[in-house]
């Protein structure tokens, strides 16, 4: 099973500030990540599979067509 971001951190129980305080960022620029606008750093990214629990390789972390 694959998680989105957003999947990954309701899957673990967390909010989105409570997410982006545990990754030490703002609770906006985590849902810049959550909507696809900004792409998360590779260390953010690994710190992120570990709050949630979900391998790294389970978590989809794609950017929308959006600007």
């Amino acid at each position: 099973m694959e998680f989105t971001i957003k999947k990954a951190r309701q899957y673990a129980g967390l909010t989105q500030q409570e997410t982006a305080e545990k990754l030490g960022i703002s609770t906006k620029t985590y849902q810049n990540y959550e909507n696809g606008k900004t792409a998360m750093r590779i260390d953010k990214a690994k710190k992120f599979s570990s709050i949630t629990n979900i391998p790294l390789s389970k978590i989809i972390f794609l950017l929308s067509n959006y600007g």
